[in-house]
């Protein structure tokens, strides 16, 4: 807790277990899959008590893992945001269709901040800000100036504080090989204020 403004980061979720997806070339949720792992949710009302307000009340969405391809395979990542698991109503643009840089698995780095900007009974509206960075080489060697690295910004209306709100990763390969893969090893979902 800061001694100064009275508030406090608190772990809402964290990955239970890693997750590994592939050969898939139709957009999926990779973050998680329900009915077998956890999946990463905003939980109803989470936004819901006025006091102090809701707007400005700060949320922070951190993965890691690895991803893996074939030479020619291009990768594109959505953040979905929606009441119902594996689907994203609500869709923020991470990534366009990119070659990861290497064949091996390569570590990948995301960041988000969802702050909420209005809020009325049953809506609201985040302001998610974040960014994503895919290594060059594979874990451990040695450092490339060749990462790709990406930076991506939205506002998402008419959300439903009311309702547990699932906040997931989406990943779209363009060939399905059971080399294109990508893992989550962690996902962690922190309440700012």
């Amino acid at each position: 807790m800061s001694f100064q403004s009275g508030t406090q980061s608190e772990l809402l979720y964290s990955l239970n277990a890693p997750v590994t997806k592939n050969t898939y070339t139709t957009e999926a949720a990779f973050t998680g899959v329900a009915g077998t792992n956890t999946v990463c949710t905003i939980d109803a009302n989470t936004f819901r008590n006025d006091n102090p307000t809701p707007i400005g009340r700060p949320l922070w969405l951190t993965a890691m893992g690895t991803i893996g391809n074939t030479a020619s395979a291009t990768f594109a990542i959505n953040l979905g945001l929606d009441t119902t698991s594996g689907t994203k109503a609500n869709a923020v643009a991470v990534m366009a269709a990119t070659a990861p840089p290497v064949a091996a698995g390569a570590p990948w780095n995301f960041d988000a901040w969802l702050v909420c900007t209005a809020f009325a009974t049953s809506t609201m509206t985040l302001q998610v800000n974040g960014r994503f960075r895919m290594d060059a080489v594979a874990s451990g060697a040695a450092a490339s100036a060749a990462a790709l690295e990406t930076g991506f910004a939205a506002t998402v209306t008419g959300l439903n504080p009311r309702a547990d709100l699932y906040v997931e990763l989406f990943g779209t390969w363009s060939a399905s090989n059971a080399a294109n893969t990508t893992t989550v090893h962690q996902l962690m979902l922190y309440g700012m204020a």
